[in-house]
């Protein structure tokens, strides 16, 4: 666009007044001059945050028709609003959807001063040449200083080789045209083409949410598992289904507890439960077995299989979680070899009737199995070992990518912690991680 040319004013002549002017008239041009001061002044600070953007940073503009955001982000989180507009601007390339539905989503992060959300376009489309979907969550990552954590995790899962790993991107987010942040925008965990292809007529999804299930939804098992329904192929089916499911999960507790493998390999996916126990435990995830934990059915007579992750804000030793130093001083140690397992105990033991104990155990359970534990090694030497220096490179890379934007949302936010701060403590971390696991699962180890 070509640039407008400045003409000079003619300059008027000057002209005596001899009469002044009445306060009757002063006072309201003054009242109305401070008004347009101060909303030219607001104008000028918005304009400034939404050109601020890093050169080619996608960005994600919601035109909201039904609400102001400050009217979705003060509601429950499950209202929905409708007939939205979106833009979304990938390397100077947009698109435009309308007819988009938006609602806010999480739990704890949901009453955070940044709020996550969902949204719902009209017809499957492609985002970032992930698969096509209607659904798409938008990541606050307000407790991730570093707003890396999930990213680094979909990274680890993928190498791992989940059988439906999750995708995701970073985005700056506005709302009618006002700066909302840096998120990190992600395909949804449910049943599709794209997302966990379930085909049978009884398949299923289920969380496992110890921590936050609403008893009135839960499927317990017999250890007092909460189990809650987040997807099925025909709802139709999904009483069927649900009790064929915590069937299925019951014969695996009993087949842990009397160490049958050949029943505990024929009713679950041993490399999917083993490859999220590597996950999760590299990461050292405290949500990883309270609440987010999905496991899926493929039909009445197939294996119980586990994964995607999800959740990981809090993972990689983030010091926004807390937990007590004196029984568990070692939590956020990189050199601790099952960093949750105590807690899960003594959660568990805390537990006056079994059903709210916070921490599954089961992975750490079949630990105790011989041919899970020799797995669980031979799946991380033939993915991770070895490949840690491009593991710190990912993260090193990412962190440049994001560093602007990052910086620009820490202002946004108000944020307490410093980008630079965080990151090095994250890689350095990490790093030490990584060796910790060579040593314990890596090709030279015991």
């Amino acid at each position: 666009m070509k640039k407008k040319k400045r003409v000079k004013a003619k300059t008027a002549p000057k002209v005596k007044h001899t009469k002044k002017l009445s306060l009757f008239v002063v006072v309201p041009l003054i009242m109305v001059s401070l008004f347009v001061l101060a909303a030219t002044t607001y104008k000028i600070v918005e304009i400034v945050l939404i050109n601020n953007s890093s050169s080619n940073f996608p960005k994600l503009e919601i035109s909201l028709a039904e609400a102001p955001i400050e009217q979705i982000d003060s509601n429950s989180k499950d209202v929905k609003y409708a007939n939205n507009t979106i833009t979304i601007t990938i390397n100077g390339n947009s698109s435009t959807y309308e007819d988009v539905e938006i609602k806010g989503r999480g739990n704890s992060t949901w009453i955070q001063p940044k709020k996550p959300y969902q949204i719902k376009l009209p017809e499957k489309e492609s985002i970032f040449g992930f698969g096509e979907d209607k659904k798409w969550v938008l990541l606050a990552n307000y407790l991730d200083s570093t707003h890396l954590r999930t990213d680094i995790a979909y990274h680890l899962e993928s190498i791992l080789g989940t059988k439906y790993p999750l995708s995701g991107h970073h985005i700056e987010l506005y709302t009618d045209g006002i700066y909302k942040g840096l998120y990190f925008l992600s395909e949804k965990i449910e049943i599709g083409k794209n997302r966990i292809n379930l085909q049978d007529p009884y398949g299923i999804i289920m969380e496992l949410d110890n921590l936050r299930g609403n008893p009135n939804e839960c499927f317990y098992s017999k250890n007092g598992e909460c189990f809650i329904l987040q997807d099925s192929t025909n709802p139709d089916n999904k009483t069927v289904t649900t009790n064929n499911f915590i069937d299925t999960f019951n014969k695996i507790e009993l087949a842990i507890e009397q160490k049958d493998t050949k029943s505990i390999e024929s009713l679950m996916d041993i490399d999917s439960f083993a490859i999220y126990f590597i996950l999760n435990e590299f990461l050292v995830n405290p949500d990883a077995y309270s609440s987010s934990f999905f496991v899926y059915k493929d039909g009445l007579n197939e294996k119980i299989y586990a994964g995607p992750g999800w959740d990981f804000d809090l993972s990689l030793s983030n010091n926004k979680w807390y937990i007590e130093e004196k029984e568990f001083e070692n939590f956020h140690s990189p050199f601790t070899d099952t960093a949750l397992k105590n807690y899960a105990i003594a959660s568990k033991k805390n537990s006056s009737d079994g059903s709210n104990h916070h921490i599954s155990t089961l992975l750490y359970d079949l630990l105790d199995i011989p041919s899970f534990k020799n797995r669980v090694k031979e799946i991380y030497q033939e993915t991770l070992s070895g490949k840690g220096e491009d593991l710190l490179d990912y993260i090193k890379s990412q962190a440049d990518y994001i560093r602007t934007a990052a910086l620009k949302d820490q202002e946004r936010w108000k944020l307490e912690t410093e980008f630079d701060e965080e990151v090095d403590y994250l890689i350095d971390w990490v790093a030490k991680r990584y060796d910790h696991f060579e040593q314990t699962y890596g090709i030279n180890s015991n």
